[in-house]
Order: structure tokens, then C-alpha cells, then sequence
């Protein structure tokens, strides 16, 4: 009955089945690594850029936003200013009407005076108001009244898009953190993999190598998917 007999060359080959492939195996999931840190690197820098972005518009809104309210506020304060003086010319013209009738000339002469004075003043506001020197706010005939509404959408169109553009750096800036914090997790995930790999290397057993081989690319694998799913986000 013949045995077999295994010599120390052809055991040498056993053991060092798989070792191959797990070099291979790590060298790959060292480059997925490479591309990985890469990926997370330009996400960090697309992330910073677009929070500086968000930041600066944010600042740049709020001081947009204050000068609206200065301007209207001055505008409207004109305007008030214009209807007031002229309401008062129009009632002192009115007095000095009913002055005259009941024969105080020298009252009516005052009312007429002061009168004036309200009519100058109003003229003066008017000449001074974007409701009446613009085009796009004046009145288009005489009893129509200045266009305030379009004055007020005109006013805080630059502001509204301001804000439209910090939403957007604002989400962009969401959108690439989000990324840069995947990569990470991807990278977290090969590190695993590098450790199953190290073992699979150490150990003598060949099922126990391969073993640890097919789980490190599993793990590879699923960092993998990570990383295509956080590219088409």
C-alpha cells in the first residue's frame, strides 16, 4: 500500500496558495483608496467654497435688505410729506374761499399766503419723489396715484435674488458636506478591508486565507457601491 508523501516544496506551494491574489487584491483597494481620498478632498474644498459662498450672500442680502428699508422709508416719508402739505393747500385755498364770502379779505390774503407756502413745499416733494420722477412709479394720469406696489416689487427684486443664490450656494454646500462625509465612510469601510487582507496574508491555513480574501472583498466591494452612489448624487 503506497502513502503519500508530501514534500516541503509542494507543502511550501500550498501555503502560499491565494497569497497572489491577495496582493493584487490589496493593491486595487489601495487605488480605490488613492480615488477615494482624492474625491473626498475636491467635496471638501467644493463644500468649503460653497459655505464661504452661502456666507458672503447671506451678509450681502441682509445689507441689500437694510438699504431697501432706508430708501422706502425715505421715499414713503416723501410721499407722505407731499400728500400732507398738499392737503393743506387745498383746505387753506378753501378757507380763504370762505373768508372771502363772509368779507374777511385780510384773513383770506393770509390763507392764500399760507396756502402758497403748502403748495411750494408739496411741489418741492414732488419734484424730489421717485413716485412722480420715474416713469415706471409716476401716476398716469392726473387722478391716478403712483404705482407703489411696483415700486415696492422693484425695490426688492436684487434682494430676492440675492437670497435665491444663497439658498442655492446654501444647498450646495449641503450637497457636497454630504459627499465629503460618504467618502469618508468609504474610507472607513477599505480600512476594514486592509485589516481582513493583512490577516489573509498572515495566516498559513488556506481556507482560513481565502476565507479572510472573500470577506476583504466584500467589504471592497461595498465601499465601492458607496462611492458610485455618492458620484451620482
Amino acid at each position: 500500500m503506497s502513502e503519500n508523501i508530501v514534500t516541503p516544496q509542494a507543502h511550501q506551494e500550498y501555503t502560499e496558495r491565494y497569497k497572489s491574489l491577495i496582493v493584487v487584491l490589496t493593491v486595487l483597494t489601495t487605488v480605490l483608496a488613492a480615488i477615494l481620498a482624492a474625491l473626498q478632498s475636491d467635496a471638501g474644498i467644493r463644500s468649503d467654497v460653497a459655505n464661504r459662498d452661502s456666507q458672503y450672500l447671506a451678509i450681502l442680502a441682509s445689507g441689500e435688505l437694510h438699504r431697501a428699508g432706508l430708501e422706502s422709508n425715505y421715499e414713503f416719508s416723501v410721499f407722505g410729506d407731499y400728500l400732507k402739505n398738499l392737503q393743506e393747500a387745498t383746505v387753506l385755498e378753501l378757507t380763504a374761499l370762505e373768508q372771502e364770502e363772509k368779507g374777511k379779505n385780510d384773513e383770506a390774503q393770509a390763507s392764500r399766503e399760507l396756502a402758497a407756502l403748502s403748495q411750494a413745499r408739496a411741489d418741492l416733494g414732488e419734484k424730489f419723489s421717485v413716485f412722480y420722477n420715474d416713469p415706471r412709479y409716476a401716476p398716469q394720469s392726473e387722478n391716478d396715484l403712483p404705482r407703489a406696489e411696483q415700486y415696492l416689487t422693484d425695490l426688492i427684486e436684487k434682494s430676492n435674488e440675492i437670497v435665491a443664490r444663497q439658498n442655492e450656494a446654501a444647498d450646495a454646500y449641503n450637497a457636497w458636506n454630504r459627499k465629503a462625509d460618504l467618502y469618508v465612510t468609504a474610507l472607513t469601510v477599505l480600512a476594514v478591508a486592509f485589516f481582513l487582507f493583512g490577516l489573509a496574508q498572515a495566516l498559513k491555513d488556506v481556507r482560513l486565507r481565502l476565507t479572510f480574501a472573500v470577506f476583504g472583498t466584500a467589504v471592497v466591494a461595498f465601499s465601492l457601491l458607496i462611492t458610485i452612489t455618492t458620484l451620482l448624487i
